[in-house]
């Protein structure tokens, strides 16, 4: 029982002895608060103080102003992604608004080139190609369905391109006048001497058969002369069609004649849209 108490005691005293120790301190400061050692070491501490709340309160500034930045970016990339979207959208529009003129420009030609022809034509786009170059050949979103059979001819508002080749139901395949087995019957424009257009390897044509008497020049204009070859009746193509222009003349193998080179009025590489001479096959 007396060792019980002892544990007792020492438990009580060990709790009480902080207390006591806070009361004595709060006392000498009651007593002492107006001493000039409080005083001074008040404004110490303030002095010390001072300054580590400025740096805490800069570094609050410096926190929020960080986060604050960090918002913006966000903002600011948001804003750019926007900006960036909506300049996409223009750009398709502009590019689609200009294609469509581009196209009724074109249209407005074509239409312009079938009303002064006097033969019954129908509009077809070229659909297909040989990037190349090499195939002189291209494939038209016309066929039988339009109207359209083989060995008809087919032109832009330019000039004569090709004539019919192959025709489905709704295409047709168009061998185009540079192609080496084309051969067009030709007159120089000027002064109508005559020849023979054939295709050849590359982008021109060549005239042949003209005789050396003819004066041919760089610049003049070759049409269809609408005369038949070999043993057709009549020229698939019609008379006074535009071919192309003379860019070079020279001699031929045969001293009688002279041969020119020709520029193809149609930029066949080029050509989107155009028109073919839908014929009676009953006439």
């Amino acid at each position: 029982m007396a060792a019980l108490g002892r544990t007792r005691s020492r438990r009580t005293n060990s709790v009480l002895r902080p207390f006591a120790l806070l009361f004595a301190i709060s006392l000498l400061l009651l007593v002492f608060r107006s001493a000039s050692v409080i005083e001074s070491a008040a404004t110490i501490g303030t002095q010390v103080l001072v300054p580590v709340q400025r740096a805490l309160a800069q570094a609050g500034v410096t926190t929020s102003r960080f986060f604050q930045a960090i918002g913006e970016v966000d903002s600011v990339r948001a804003e750019n992604a926007d900006l960036r979207a909506a300049n996409d959208r223009l750009t398709l529009e502009n590019a689609r608004l200009a294609e469509a003129a581009i196209a009724a420009q074109q249209g407005a030609k074509l239409e312009a080139a079938q009303r002064a022809l006097p033969y019954k034509t129908v509009t077809a786009p070229v659909i297909a190609r040989d990037p190349s170059g090499v195939l002189k050949t291209i494939v038209i979103g016309a066929g039988t369905d339009q109207g359209v059979r083989v060995d008809e001819v087919v032109l832009s508002e330019q000039g004569v391109v090709g004539r019919v080749s192959e025709a489905g139901s709704n295409y047709a395949k168009v061998l185009l006048i540079t192609d080496s087995a084309s051969s067009v019957s030709a007159l120089v424009q000027t002064n109508r001497a005559s020849g023979i257009v054939r295709g050849q390897y590359g982008d021109t044509l060549v005239m042949e058969w003209i005789l050396q008497s003819d004066p041919v020049k760089p610049g003049d204009v070759i049409v269809t002369a609408g005369l038949g070859l070999g043993t057709e009746l009549r020229s698939l193509y019609p008379k006074g069609l535009v071919i192309g222009t003379v860019v070079d003349v020279t001699k031929a193998e045969v001293s009688a004649y002279q041969r020119a080179v020709v520029a193809p009025a149609v930029d066949l590489r080029k050509l989107e849209n155009v028109l073919v001479i839908v014929t009676d096959p009953s006439k």
